[in-house]
């Protein structure tokens, strides 16, 4: 009886042992180093200035919330750096998934783009947290938001080269308006200086570069909110994959969702809504 009760209590002290561990990883700040030399953006990822920087993963199973998935279906992680000379944050994910999807059409509604296989790049330039769905007011604004540029979420969809190629163009995919009977719809590719999807087999690298606009962002005028990037600076960020698993299911619908951060189970999906759970990040210098 007495070696019962340790085997509960040491199986009790590792489950809270491993739960803390799981969600304390989320709350400290990613260090992102400033590059020396930029990097070349082909998606292949070998230049000196990524060499040091440590892997973040993309490991935690918001949809279906808390599952375990194989590694053979997937595994994600990206790395992230910035620099003062050009102004931009350079980011190096790299997934492998059994089954890659594409197809998407930036003019048809539905399938949307996260039922396709996507990275996302969710940012809070001032980590200030909150609703980014609309530029709503009363209740809607209540509901959904009251600026939708307090917060980017970047559905970036690039078609899958063939092996040993890559693609340099893509779709980023947001939303605004003012509430869902004028919601509009965005593609905000042009926020990337530039933009590298290569796939080898069953594992594909994105690389690309992101200008960073604080919440007075405006299309028609958007190097006016364009933010001075400097060392100490904190920012939201989270990245996500959005998995489909079957290339020939149709219509297209999406069959898991990882991000970067533990969530609540209760904020499984809030990440293109709401910014209060991202992650966080610190500029450093050289």
């Amino acid at each position: 009886m007495q070696r019962l009760r340790y085997f509960f209590y040491w199986t009790l002290l590792l489950t809270c042992f491993v739960a803390n561990c799981r969600k304390s990883v989320q709350t400290q700040a990613i260090i992102i180093s400033e590059a020396e030399v930029l990097p070349v953006i082909d998606g292949v990822g070998d230049d000196a200035c990524w060499q040091n920087v440590p892997w973040q993963a993309i490991d935690q199973v918001w949809i279906p919330y808390g599952t375990q998935i194989p590694e053979d279906d997937f595994s994600g992680r990206f790395k992230i750096v910035w620099s003062s000379q050009s102004n931009l944050l350079y980011f190096l994910v790299e997934v492998t998934d059994d089954v890659f999807v594409d197809g998407f059409d930036p003019a048809v509604s539905d399938p949307p783009v996260y039922d396709f296989d996507i990275i996302e790049i969710f940012i809070d330039e001032d980590h200030s947290g909150g609703k980014h769905v609309f530029n709503g007011t009363g209740e809607i604004g209540e509901a959904w938001g009251g600026n939708a540029e307090n917060a980017f979420a970047h559905h970036i969809y690039a078609p899958f080269p063939l092996d040993g190629q890559a693609t340099d163009s893509c779709f980023s995919g947001d939303m605004t308006g003012t509430d869902w009977e004028h919601n509009i719809p965005k593609n905000y590719a042009s926020h990337f200086d530039a933009f590298k999807l290569r796939k080898t087999g069953h594992t594909a690298v994105w690389e690309l570069a992101l200008k960073v606009y604080n919440d007075t962002y405006d299309d028609a005028t958007p190097e006016k909110s364009r933010v001075q990037l400097t060392a100490d600076k904190i920012m939201g960020i989270s990245l996500a994959y959005c998995d489909n698993d079957d290339v020939n299911e149709n219509p297209k619908r999406r069959d898991h969702f990882f991000g970067s951060v533990y969530v609540t189970e209760q904020a499984y999906n809030d990440h293109w809504m709401n910014a209060d759970d991202f992650g966080v990040m610190r500029l450093s210098g050289k």
